[in-house]
């Protein structure tokens, strides 16, 4: 019988790999529905908000632009990418749990990052669960436990 223990142990295996698709997804601008992260940064605006206003909200963005990413990626620059230096998509990490795969804060400061954009903002999109199966060869692994289970 298979459940949701063989997919666990697949993708315990790539637990980096998943890692590294959600800063990739992030620097998009992105959340695991694959929509822009809200609020954009012209929305974020005091006094509930980040910025005091649209302007400089608009000023950030482009200077988010000129900054230099681990990755080259297309975003909507009033999108939020939740990277200036790296430092909180240096504290997310990955858990597995029964049933199901979350990426979690390491510390107080990737918590509240993720607690303003909504914990369901973090995952991955269905093309980045496309980038862990058919290029990362998770797909591949599973079919080949699938084959030891059944012809044992």
């Amino acid at each position: 019988m298979l459940d949701g223990s063989l997919m666990r142990d697949v993708l315990e295996h790539h637990g980096n790999d998943i890692v590294e698709q959600q800063r990739i997804q992030l620097l998009e601008g992105k959340g695991s529905d694959g929509e822009d992260l809200r609020p954009y940064y012209t929305e974020d605006i005091k006094p509930r908000g980040y910025f005091r206003t649209r302007e400089s909200a608009q000023r950030y963005a482009a200077w988010k632009e000129t900054l230099s990413y681990p990755y080259s990626v297309k975003r909507n620059s009033d999108a939020p990418n939740l990277y200036v230096t790296g430092v909180f998509h240096s504290e997310i990490g990955v858990e597995f749990g029964a049933e199901a795969v979350g990426i979690v804060p390491d510390t107080a400061y990737a918590t509240r990052i993720m607690n303003k954009y909504g914990r369901n903002s973090f995952g991955l999109s269905l093309d980045k669960w496309g980038v862990i199966f058919d290029e990362k060869g998770a797909k591949d692994e599973l079919i080949e436990k699938m084959r030891q289970m059944i012809w044992q």
